[in-house]
């Protein structure tokens, strides 16, 4: 082996980077199926069924301009309604978080590389996918995933913004385009824009302290700041089309309103302004994550955050806490120590980990708000970077101890001992990932009832109903999802087939369920009997058929 590596002519270092790039090439592959496979085989759940059926199937520039509640991840039903042209209901849903959660493999990996090659970046990937949220919404039809890509995208960009040299304009165009993508996908991701900007804007004008006034990271640091500013213009630039077009049609039909009755292109044209400030004021009037009372919420953040690493990694939340407290105090430490010996080398790293993670529960704090776990799905990225940091930490200093106790040693010896402490720490690594991706709860559906509902559906061909029926809006998203059938109808008699919820079938069942448009006394249950018949039932839903 060692005379290969002569003729080769590569050091140990390339050759490291060889095989980590080989394993990475292997797992992408493995990923690239494994994703494959989830997009379609699991039954779309709700929010992805409302989002696909109201904006994604209307086309790109209708999904651009509608925003009828606060969870429409407006930027990605943009882009899937041109994957949604391609004519697969499935692609055009999630065509664009497949091809998101793999470029995030190759981007986290990147970045990883940049700092150390060999185990580090491969620990943090692995890492990363084994994440129950991450895995979640990996090829969801929502902008998680999307947002994660515009996290590591700009994030990259700043690496190469803030290394020594001349920076080629590109990176701070596209450093913008994906900070305007993120918050245009996900309004919430404000939460990963802001830390990373910060990072970037600290870590150049520390760099500037040190070499003078005049110096280039003044320069840079300039340069960044103008380029989030642009960013922040172009978001507001495109939230404000969304609000131009709520606020004009709001007061086209309020009766109140001096524009009352006025077509929408005129009332735009002659007071844009008020339709803008009408539509913004009706965005903020509906905020997607409500403010709670102050007294007793630091208690309840603490629980959210318990709750949030058990998202990451069920059934170990304590240790992930334990773990990413002691990341926070050792990166503390290295940015000190940096600080001190003017050492530049993994500052930016220290900074966006830091930054990125201690922010978030401070601004939650002074908010008051505990936003949904999936709002956080780009924590994955620090929390496995952080991980992979300490691991490597650790494998360090053990080899560094096994190098001063066996000072006797050949140095060949030395060195096969801390290559079986690596190879050993990262075939853990993995057999960790394979367990959480394949043998835990990480496959199941998204949605059981939805699920349940597209088995129904599949007992009778709906491309031969000839007069559909819906009795519950999930069906009727599904039923366009998988058919093309736009049912409105609510009407049971006359239709081909019904699917009653089981709770339907309950005379004593009073429960408000806003997903039905039928309860027991609105269902006529004697034409039922006397024109159709039961052919299938599972743990939740009848179907029922019209008598031929």
């Amino acid at each position: 082996m060692k005379l290969f590596k002569q003729r080769a002519g590569l050091s140990e270092e390339q050759i490291r980077d060889r095989q980590g790039k080989t394993v990475f090439s292997v797992l992408f592959i493995v990923m690239a199926v494994y994703y494959g496979y989830r997009m379609f085989a699991l039954t779309p759940w709700y929010d992805e069924l409302y989002t696909y059926y109201y904006f994604i199937s209307q086309g790109p520039a209708y999904a651009a301009i509608h925003w009828p509640l606060p969870n429409n991840h407006v930027g990605y039903s943009v882009i899937a309604a041109c994957f949604d042209y391609l004519g697969n209901s499935y692609i055009g849903l999630r065509g664009v978080s497949y091809l998101c959660g793999l470029a995030n493999l190759c981007l986290l990996y990147k970045i990883a590389e940049y700092y150390r090659k060999g185990f580090f970046p491969l620990a943090a990937v692995f890492l990363y996918l084994s994440m129950n949220l991450v895995n979640q919404f990996a090829v969801q039809g929502r902008g998680y995933t999307l947002g994660i890509t515009c996290y590591l995208t700009a994030w990259l960009c700043m690496i190469y913004i803030c290394r020594a040299g001349q920076t080629p304009k590109r990176y701070y165009v596209i450093y913008v385009l994906a900070l305007v993508l993120g918050l245009y996908a996900v309004s919430s991701n404000v939460y990963w824009v802001v830390p990373l900007c910060l990072s970037g804007g600290v870590y150049l004008l520390i760099k500037g302290i040190w070499e003078g006034k005049k110096s280039e990271s003044i320069k840079k640091l300039l340069k960044l700041i103008a380029a989030s500013m642009v960013a922040a213009l172009g978001t507001v630039f495109l939230y404000a089309t969304i609000w131009l077009a709520i606020g004009s049609n709001l007061l086209v039909k309020d009766v109140a309103s001096i524009y009352y009755g006025m077509g929408h292109v005129k009332m735009i044209l002659s007071a844009p302004f008020a339709a803008i400030g009408r539509g913004m004021e009706y965005m903020l009037d509906t905020p997607y994550i409500q403010s709670e009372e102050r007294a007793g919420f630091t208690g309840r953040l603490l629980e959210w955050m318990d709750n949030l690493f058990g998202y990451y990694y069920p059934s170990l939340s304590m240790a992930v806490a334990f773990l990413w407290g002691a990341g926070l105090l050792f990166l503390a430490y290295k940015i000190r120590r940096c600080l001190k010996h003017k050492e530049d080398k993994n500052l930016l790293l220290y900074l966006c980990l830091f930054l990125g993670s201690a922010l978030v529960p401070v601004c939650l704090l002074v908010q008051c708000k505990r936003p949904y776990y999936r709002v956080f799905t780009y924590g994955g990225v620090l929390l496995a970077i952080l991980l992979a940091l300490l691991i490597q930490r650790l494998l360090d200093w053990a080899d560094t101890r096994a190098g001063k106790e066996g000072a006797g040693i050949e140095r060949e010896g030395k060195e096969r001992a801390g290559k079986g402490i690596v190879t050993l720490a990262l075939v853990l690594i993995v057999c960790f990932s394979v367990k959480c991706l394949f043998f835990s709860g990480y496959n199941g559906q998204y949605g059981d009832r939805e699920h349940e509902i597209e088995q129904a559906i599949l007992q009778a061909d709906a491309s031969k109903w000839e007069n559909a029926c819906v009795t519950d809006c999930n069906q009727q998203y599904l039923l366009y999802f998988l058919y093309g059938i736009r049912c409105e109808n609510q009407q049971i008699e006359g239709a081909d087939v019904v699917l009653l919820d089981k709770r339907m079938q309950d005379p004593e069942f009073d429960e408000m369920v806003w997903e039905f448009y039928h309860y027991y006394d609105t269902i006529p249950w004697e034409y039922i009997e006397r024109n159709m018949t039961k052919t299938y039932e599972n743990e939740d839903y009848v179907l029922y058929e019209k008598q031929r």
